[in-house]
């Protein structure tokens, strides 16, 4: 039954849901600043690098695990490839 308005076309593909199994992150928090001297600046700089490398960790681990599920799962790449592929549709 088609309601008035509608016409017919084929039924949209269903959305694939994934999970990767990739691990949990955190959030990358800043650390917050209580500069008095020279040395609080430079302690303050090795904080912040450390939080930046730690930070730079976790997305190079998701992004390592995403690889490995594009590796094992070619044809659940996500929904970019989903949409390309229906543009190139008539």
């Amino acid at each position: 039954m088609l309601l008035s308005g509608c016409t017919n076309a084929p039924p949209s593909a269903t959305p694939a849901i994934i999970w990767l199994g990739c691990p949990r992150v955190t959030s990358c928090p800043i650390p917050a600043t209580s500069l008095h001297t020279n040395a609080d600046l430079a302690a303050d700089n090795r904080q912040l690098e450390a939080a930046l490398v730690a930070c730079g960790l976790q997305v190079e681990t998701i992004k390592a695990c995403q690889e490995r599920h594009d590796k094992t799962h070619p044809t659940a790449r996500g929904a970019d490839a989903q949409r390309a592929a229906a543009a190139k549709q008539p």
